[in-house]
């Protein structure tokens, strides 16, 4: 750390009066706001000092790598980069743009306040459970948000208030409209009681993920012959993403009849398959919020409510049943009696549920990688 001060110090002339941007996700992700963000400013502010910090070895590094001002993560241009950067912002958390080498304690102790970068919390999905994030633990000076209640929600229990920003989320700029697919795309969010921590450590309360009430649902869905029946009788296939915390648990030998298949977002972007899917059934991810975005409908089955809440998240400021998009369902029956209905339907929203999203958003509109930009700017200003 005191090496790296002296570099600072004696590299500092060369940084002065440039504005230093490093923005990322998670080190070989580029797929979320991150990315949105990113394009935004290399389309429209060709000449700004923006950086995108991605492993070299990153198999998503080409989405971004034909962008230029990409720089490999953790290298020494990295390194010089961060000790002059004024923003970092990341769509999961700005741990994941420290260089390894730093270590994250050293750099927050004894860098981070020195240089005084803004830090910038893109997100990646809109927060459902505002007591799990705590302004003490994460210091954001900006912290994105999508709408009214969701910024209410985290005003009374984070600690963030004038770092609240109501204008929206990068990534809903690409969120356009793609022909019909006929695909249903089935994308559970991940339970942190059936996985270890990032350091492997085994969690508190930790079970194991082979007969739990998790894989009893996602394989009774996937291996049920009625799905499949439905699928045929419709003409539709199912598309299962599993959560990047939960990939370990599955494999593509859950593909059936080439009407089921599991997606690798390597191949075909996060986004591309929300844009191209009719419809989505999901247990408690906040991606449905970007699905409903579209105007896709979605199905609900929250069939372990309890050990959810319990373990995971507590109860949200999002009641599924009085604010939800879709149906709610609580075993593999009654979700596919809501998939079947939805069919039949050829995957039309319900008024009801289409009155909804529309009172949701505070923006819904291709404008939020621009707002966002704004607003970064003018917190500059002030400081």
């Amino acid at each position: 750390m005191v090496l790296l001060r002296l570099v600072r110090l004696l590299t500092r002339p060369f940084f002065a009066g440039r504005q230093i941007w490093l923005i990322g996700e998670r080190t070989d992700t580029a797929q979320d706001n991150g990315l949105h963000l990113f394009k935004h400013l290399r389309k429209t502010h060709p000449k700004r000092r923006v950086y995108y910090v991605i492993d070299r070895s990153s198999p998503q590094r080409d989405r971004v790598a034909h962008l230029g001002n990409v720089v490999d993560h953790s290298s020494l241009r990295h390194q010089v980069l961060m000790l002059h950067a004024g923003v970092l912002a990341n769509a999961y958390s700005i741990r994941y743009l420290t260089p390894t080498p730093w270590g994250q304690e050293s750099y927050v102790r004894h860098l981070a306040w020195r240089i005084g970068a803004l830090r910038v919390y893109l997100k990646h999905g809109v927060h459902l459970n505002p007591n799990a994030f705590k302004r003490g633990l994460s210091g954001y000076d900006m912290v994105l948000t999508v709408m009214s209640r969701e910024s209410e929600a985290l005003r009374a229990v984070s600690g963030y208030d004038r770092q609240i920003h109501e204008i929206g989320m990068p990534r809903y700029d690409g969120l356009t409209p793609a022909p019909r697919s006929r695909t249903v795309l089935f994308m559970p969010t991940w339970r942190q009681y059936l996985v270890p921590r990032l350091s492997g450590r085994a969690n508190p309360g930790q079970i194991p993920f082979e007969g739990s009430a998790y894989e009893r649902f996602i394989s009774g869905v996937l291996h049920s012959p009625r799905l499949l029946q439905m699928l045929e009788k419709y003409d539709y296939r199912l598309t299962f993403l599993p959560h990047y915390n939960m990939t370990a648990h599955f494999d593509r030998t859950l593909a059936a009849a080439g009407r089921i298949g599991v997606a690798d977002t390597n191949l075909t972007s996060f986004q591309e398959l929300l844009r191209t899917c009719d419809a989505f059934l999901t247990d408690y991810s906040s991606v449905h919020f970007d699905v409903a975005y579209l105007g896709t409908p979605v199905i609900y089955a929250r069939f372990d409510e309890d050990d959810y809440e319990a373990g995971h998240a507590s109860a949200s400021w999002f009641d599924y049943e009085r604010d939800g998009y879709g149906p709610v369902t609580h075993s593999v029956d009654e979700t596919l009696d809501a998939l079947e209905h939805l069919l039949e339907r050829d995957c039309a929203v319900e008024q009801m549920y289409a009155n909804r999203v529309a009172d949701s958003f505070t923006y819904r509109d291709r404008d939020n990688s621009a707002r966002v930009v704004t607003a970064i700017d003018e917190l500059e200003r002030r400081r």
